[in-house]
């Protein structure tokens, strides 16, 4: 099933303004990558965790928290969208 990216204003001002994003993490975060839409963040932690949050132009919103690795998370990645949705596993 194609994806579409998520519709946009054409009137609507793009800001290269940061976004803070508190990760939750309870160590030392790796590392962090939006997905190929921009909408979705997902950060890896030394707290062996992976937590994924729903971004927007000014909030984020943790939407899940990915446990069971037996050590440090040290790197994640999103597939493109053309190899499948966007649930996780």
């Amino acid at each position: 099933m194609a994806q579409t990216a998520p519709s946009a204003s054409l009137n609507q001002e793009v800001t290269n303004e940061p976004i803070y994003v508190d990760t939750q993490h309870e160590d030392l975060v790796h590392d962090a990558q939006l997905d190929y839409y921009g909408c979705k963040l997902a950060t890896s932690s030394s707290d062996r965790t992976i937590k994924i949050y729903n971004v927007s132009e000014n909030s984020s919103e943790l939407s899940a928290t990915l446990q069971g690795h037996e050590g440090p998370v040290w790197q994640v990645s999103w597939a493109h969208p053309k190899f499948g949705g966007t649930e996780y596993v």
